[in-house]
Formats: C-alpha cells, sequence, structure tokens
C-alpha cells in the first residue's frame, strides 16, 4: 500500500519555522496527486484539525485546493499544471544566491535549504551540474559551534511560543559573568555573530546579546508579550549594525579618489545624506545609535576620509589615530 504520509519528525527545525517545513511538504504531497486527508496530515504532523485547516487555507491562497471526494483528499483545483516546478534563469539565479549567502550561517541553516531544494525538486528533476550558476557572497561565515547551535534552536522556538530564556551571559570587557532573565525579541546575523535582541529583566531595558558570549541557557515556561510595539527591523534600522545607544548626527567626507566607491552603493545607512563638493569629494551625513560600530567602517578608508562634525567625534578618531601613530613609529 502507498504511503500517504512519512514519519513524524522528534525535533523542530531551526533556522526556518516548522510551519513552513509542514506547508511545503502538504503543498509538495498535493502536487505529486498523493491526496492528503484531513487525518492523515493530523497523524503526520501531530497537530489539531484547525490547525491543518490553517495550513489547507494558507496553501489555497498560493494555488486554489479542493477536496477530492472520491479519493477522500485534496487536490489542485486546476490540476496538473503546478505539478512540475519550473523555474526560469533569475529564478534560479535567486535559489543559487540564497544558497551560497545561506552557507555562512551554518550547518544546520545549509542543511535546511539543501532539503528545501530537494522537496523544490522532487517532482521537477534537480538542475544538473551543466545548469550551475558560479556565485559566491563573500561575508563572514558564522561564529557557530554545537553549543550556539543549541542556543540558537531553543531561542527560536522560544521567541515562536513568547516564552523567556534564562541565560549565563558574560559581556564584553567584564570578567564576572551575570544571571539574566530575557525576552527574545529577535535574531540579527552580523558580521559572522548570531546576536540575540530582546528584553533584559535584569537591566529592565532592550539589550543586544552575542550568542558566543552565552555560556549557559534554558528555555522557561515564562509567557511574555513584547513591550512597546517593538519591531526589529525598526530598533536594528537606527544603528549602524546591532548596537543600539543614543542616537548622534555624524558627517564624513570622502576624498575624489574614492568617491566612485563610496556612491556605487545606493545607501549605506537609511539615515544617509549625500552631498557633492565642487572638488570632488563626497559628504555623508548619518544619525546613528551610537559611534562604535561606524568608527570601524571609517577606518576602513583611511586616509581617503575625514569625520566633520560633530566636533568630539572628530577629536576621539584624532586621538585614536596619534595612539595608532605612534604605535608603528
Amino acid at each position: 500500500m502507498k504511503k500517504d504520509f512519512v514519519p513524524v519528525r522528534t525535533h523542530k527545525p531551526s533556522g526556518i519555522s516548522e510551519k513552513v517545513i509542514r506547508l511545503l511538504e502538504i503543498y509538495t504531497m498535493i502536487a505529486q496527486g498523493r491526496h492528503p486527508s484531513i487525518a492523515s496530515l493530523m497523524a503526520q504532523f501531530g497537530v489539531t484539525e484547525r490547525t491543518i485547516f490553517r495550513y489547507l487555507e494558507q496553501i489555497n491562497i498560493i494555488d486554489a485546493i479542493e477536496f477530492d471526494r472520491e479519493r477522500n483528499g485534496y487536490r489542485f483545483t486546476h490540476g496538473d499544471r503546478i505539478k512540475k516546478l519550473r523555474l526560469d534563469d533569475q529564478e534560479l539565479i535567486t535559489l543559487f544566491t540564497a544558497g551560497e549567502a545561506l552557507t555562512h550561517l551554518g550547518a544546520a541553516f545549509r542543511t535546511k535549504f539543501q532539503g528545501l531544494l530537494a522537496k523544490m525538486f522532487s517532482s521537477s528533476g534537480k538542475p544538473g551540474e551543466e545548469e550551475r550558476i558560479p556565485i559566491i557572497v563573500k561575508t563572514p561565515d558564522a561564529s557557530i559551534n554545537e553549543k550556539i547551535q543549541d542556543h540558537l534552536m531553543k531561542i527560536s522556538l522560544c521567541m515562536k511560543e513568547k516564552r523567556s530564556v534564562s541565560m549565563v551571559y558574560r559581556a564584553k570587557g567584564v570578567r564576572e559573568a551575570t544571571e539574566r532573565i530575557v525576552d527574545p525579541y529577535g535574531l540579527v546575523f552580523y558580521e559572522g555573530v548570531w546576536i540575540l535582541v530582546g528584553y533584559c529583566h535584569l537591566r529592565k531595558e532592550l539589550r543586544s546579546f552575542a550568542m558566543d558570549r552565552i555560556i549557559d541557557l534554558v528555555e522557561r515556561f515564562l509567557y511574555f508579550e513584547v513591550r512597546g510595539g517593538f519591531d526589529l527591523e525598526e530598533y536594528i534600522a537606527g544603528s549602524w549594525g546591532v548596537i543600539h545607544e543614543e542616537p548622534v548626527n555624524i558627517t564624513v567626507r570622502f576624498k575624489a579618489s574614492v568617491s566612485e566607491f563610496i556612491l556605487r552603493k545606493e545607501k549605506w545607512h537609511p539615515s544617509e545624506k549625500r552631498k557633492m563638493l565642487s572638488s570632488g569629494d563626497v559628504e555623508l551625513t548619518f544619525t546613528i545609535a551610537g559611534v562604535n560600530e561606524i568608527k570601524h567602517w571609517i577606518y576602513s578608508w583611511l586616509p581617503n576620509v575625514e569625520v566633520v562634525k560633530p566636533a568630539w567625534f572628530r577629536q576621539q578618531i584624532r586621538n585614536e589615530l596619534s595612539r595608532s601613530i605612534q604605535e608603528h613609529i
């Protein structure tokens, strides 16, 4: 007898949400003409009838489905037209680029993406080697190990279920670790490091926590509500990277010799304002939450860059450069 479903998974996937994986699995079953039923899907995923109906409603938005009384399961209303996945060149390029970028996020993300591709091409045939397009995305690989991977899985689950986590955390430049309860609001991958953004009960404010500085982390069954309508994208938009401090207006001038490289990017930051000078130099003005992260970016353009304002930041840069010169004499 032909099986209508695969064995139930024994663990929750990280990176790509379990809901997305389930939707893809159901979509594939219907596309392959396996006519999954409500009962078989409930048995496969171990969820309620109501949850299965929600999944089917979402699939119906993508492509209309209907119940086949003869086969006692669901099929696509428009027949075979979506049974084989057809991708044009641009879609393939997008997939390959996304796959290359995901390789930097760690083994779990890479494995999940490969599994996703396997599902997508299961009925259409996987592209051959001759169809592969050489694409490289240069970005730092994730600083990740088994412990960090475990932290990611736990935090992802707690974010989904709005549950707090307890952690032992050693902040940068601090010898003693502290115990904290944190409401996890979001995860950010920045310069090879996973960052947790959440409400810290110890400090009574939003904080960012580098995953590799978490010594121990435990899930709690302490449920929370997101405070103040928090939005991760808006929160990160104010910073240069992930550090969130008091906003500062900064103006930086770049010499004409590097202006082409500066202008090739539409914007370096959402708040950016540009000004072209008659000399060919270009000035960029930003409003950012703190200066430490942008400082490293500014230094990467030496000697073709100058901080114009504010005066105190200009002096700070001058002092640091002077110390550096003394060390290189």
